[in-house]
């Protein structure tokens, strides 16, 4: 029996996040059952929904179609998951430009208190701005995306130690008299926005080949331009994993500014899984808010027949109630007239016969008395 479009639409954006790089020309049944086997715990609910042998099998079919490897595939596949309506899409991006500019004006906040001298290493959290969180925004949009927290966090923190050590490297190569004036024998001696805001002051006065500057911003501008990292790190800020993953693309350009190859790999590397990532979680919202949508119009839909069953049946009643009350009407009318006899017909005839009777009598006794005094006897 052929697996259904629902089923195999879930399976792939389940195993979207697992059957990626290498794992995508896998082939042999054998081989995808360890894969799925390895990370059976991430997928409970589904398994036990389907059974471990019906989800290799549709994973199987969706490798040998190539869909987790081409997005063109997938969308030939699943249209359903890639389609968006206008409105939607006006949304995400207004949630994504409130959640950015909600971060921006907390960390303007913070370097504004920071240069004051307001924050200092025991500083108290509860007084810096917080950026808004998601659930404030859009009740029915699951936009902007954000990571859970301690993702957010390690990502951040290791790219902010790999630029601590790149920075103390480079310092050491070409700035060894800084080093050993200020009695910075690590990476840790120093933080990241005071290595950046010492290596900008000095940059002019290196030679040409110390930096590696292949993008078209300046290089003062791609040392700070990881403050927003070290800050967003340090007074742990919630931020969208959009904001995330343009923090490590600045980092990865200025690991590669300071000439480090080997770390400007590795946090292109991030940076690129973090992109893919994100690909597979906005998928996953589309979907959801599309379901959400389709849900929401049938249930409009099926409000207004409510609707318009309530108003008919309330016509109804009221319609049968004048019925019935003009019905009992007749029968109470009936019953009066015949006690009572009909008052357009049996009251004013008796009174005429009564009347009339009245006067018979009247004419009765004159006739009488006339005749009496004929006779003599009155």
């Amino acid at each position: 029996m052929a697996d259904s479009s629902a089923d195999r639409r879930r399976v792939f954006l389940a195993y979207r996040t697992v059957f990626t790089g290498p794992h995508v020309h896998i082939r042999k049944s054998k081989k995808v059952r360890e894969v799925i086997e390895q990370h059976q715990g991430s997928f409970q609910p589904l398994l036990r929904d389907f059974g471990f042998d019906k989800v290799v099998e549709i994973v199987k079919t969706l490798l040998d179609q190539r869909v987790f490897e081409s997005e063109l595939k997938a969308k030939i596949a699943f249209p359903e998951l890639f389609q968006t309506s206008a409105a939607r899409d006006v949304q995400r991006n207004e949630s994504e430009n409130d959640a950015a500019r909600s971060v921006a004006e907390a960390l303007e906040e913070l370097t504004s208190a920071s240069e004051r001298g307001g924050l200092g290493d025991d500083h108290n959290d509860d007084n810096i701005p917080k950026a808004s969180e998601p659930a404030a925004k859009i009740a029915l949009s699951l936009y902007p995306s954000y990571l859970p927290y301690r993702t957010q966090h390690l990502i951040l923190t290791v790219a902010q130690r790999q630029l601590e050590e790149c920075c103390f490297d480079f310092a050491t190569k070409w700035l060894p008299s800084l080093l050993e004036d200020h009695k910075w024998d690590c990476a840790e001696a120093v933080e990241l926005t005071k290595w950046t805001r010492t290596l900008a002051k000095r940059c002019d006065k290196l030679p040409a080949s110390a930096l590696d500057n292949c993008s078209e911003a300046p290089p003062k501008e791609v040392f700070f331009s990881t403050n927003v990292l070290r800050h967003t790190a340090v007074h742990r800020l919630p931020t969208t994993a959009r904001g995330i993953q343009k923090m490590i693309q600045s980092a990865s350009r200025l690991a590669q500014t300071l000439g480090d190859q080997s770390r400007a790999s590795e946090l292109e590397n991030l940076h690129l899984e973090l992109g893919s990532r994100i690909r597979d979680m906005e998928l996953n919202k589309n979907f959801l808010e599309n379901r959400l949508d389709e849900q929401l119009q049938a249930i409009s839909e099926q409000r207004a027949e409510l609707d318009r069953k309530e108003r008919e049946a309330i016509a109804t009643m009221l319609q049968e109630d004048e019925e019935n009350k003009l019905l009992i009407g007749s029968f109470l009318e009936d019953a009066v007239n015949i006690t009572f006899g009909r008052p357009d017909e049996a009251g004013p005839v008796e009174s005429i016969n009564v009347v009339n009777g009245a006067h018979e009598s009247d004419g009765d006794d004159g006739d009488e008395r006339e005749n009496a005094v004929a006779r003599g006897l009155l």
